[in-house]
C-alpha cells in the first residue's frame, strides 16, 4: 500500500474544519461542536482496550461513544478520531466502528489518528501560540508543551508529536521531551493539569439521544425492539453501569 502523504491528512482536517465553520487557528470546543452537528455522544466507562466507537445510521444521524476512564486529552483526541470515521472515511467501508487502542498499526486507525492531530492542532493555530509563548527549536521546553496542551485540549504526547512535525527536533531532544512526566512537571511549575486528568464524565450524554432514537423509530429506520434497546442503553444505575 502506497504511503499517504502528510498533506492529505492536513487537507482532510482543514476541509472538515471549514465545513464546521471552525477556521484554521482556534482550538475546537468539542462539546459545542457535537451539539451543533447533532452528534449524540455518550461518555461512559468502557474496557481499557477501547478508547471509543461510533455508529452512523445515515447522513443526519451519528452516535459516538467515548471511554470516560481516559484522561481528558485522550477523550478529546478520540472524539476527533471518530469524526474522521463519520465524516471523512469512505462511507462504503464504514459500519459500526470500534477503536482498539492496542491495534495502532491498523491503516485506517493510523489515518484517523493523523487526521485527528491536524483537526485539533491546525498548523496556523499551533504556530500562532508557539510564537506568542516564545517556543522555537532552540528554546522549547516541557512548560511550552504543557501550556499548549491546555490551550488545545490534547495530551502531552499528541502535542509533542505535532510540534515536532513543525520544528523537526533532533531525535535526542524529542526523546528527552517525551520522557517528561507532564502532570508532575506541571505541578512543579504551577501549571494546570486538567487536560492530563480523568474528568467526571461517567454516563454523561451530549445531545438529544432520546429524540434521535425516537426519530429513527418513527422513520422506520430501526425496529421497535432496536428502539427499546437503544433507550435501555442510556438507563444507568447507581453504580454507573448501563
Amino acid at each position: 500500500m502506497a504511503r499517504i502523504p502528510e498533506y492529505q491528512y492536513e487537507n482532510e482536517a482543514s476541509r472538515l474544519r471549514a465545513r464546521f465553520l471552525l477556521g484554521d487557528r482556534l482550538p475546537v470546543d468539542l462539546e459545542s461542536l457535537l451539539v451543533d452537528q447533532g452528534i449524540v455522544t455518550v461518555y461512559t466507562p468502557m474496557s481499557e482496550r477501547f478508547s471509543g466507537m461510533c455508529l452512523k445510521y445515515d447522513d443526519q444521524t451519528n452516535f459516538i461513544l467515548i471511554n470516560s476512564k481516559m484522561p481528558m486529552g485522550r477523550q478529546n483526541f478520540t472524539v476527533a478520531h471518530e469524526l474522521y470515521h463519520l465524516f471523512v472515511q469512505d462511507p462504503k467501508s464504514f459500519e459500526v466502528h470500534s477503536c482498539d487502542i492496542n491495534n495502532p498499526q491498523s491503516p485506517i486507525e493510523k489515518h484517523a489518528n493523523s487526521f485527528a492531530s491536524y483537526f485539533l492542532l491546525p498548523t496556523p493555530g499551533v504556530v500562532d501560540v508557539m510564537q506568542r509563548i516564545g517556543c522555537n527549536k532552540n528554546s522549547i521546553n516541557p512548560a511550552h508543551i504543557i501550556t499548549m496542551c491546555g490551550n488545545f485540549g490534547v495530551s502531552y504526547l499528541a502535542m509533542l508529536i505535532r510540534i515536532n512535525k513543525i520544528l523537526r527536533l533532533s531525535d535526542e531532544r524529542f526523546e528527552e521531551l517525551k520522557d517528561v512526566q507532564p502532570t508532575q512537571y506541571a505541578q512543579s511549575c504551577g501549571l494546570k493539569t486538567d487536560v492530563f486528568s480523568i474528568p467526571q464524565r461517567d454516563n454523561i450524554i451530549v445531545g438529544d439521544y432520546a429524540a434521535k432514537a425516537q426519530s429513527l423509530y418513527d422513520s422506520g429506520k430501526i425496529s421497535k425492539g432496536h428502539y427499546i434497546e437503544l433507550m435501555s442503553d442510556i438507563t444507568f444505575d447507581e453504580d454507573g453501569e448501563n
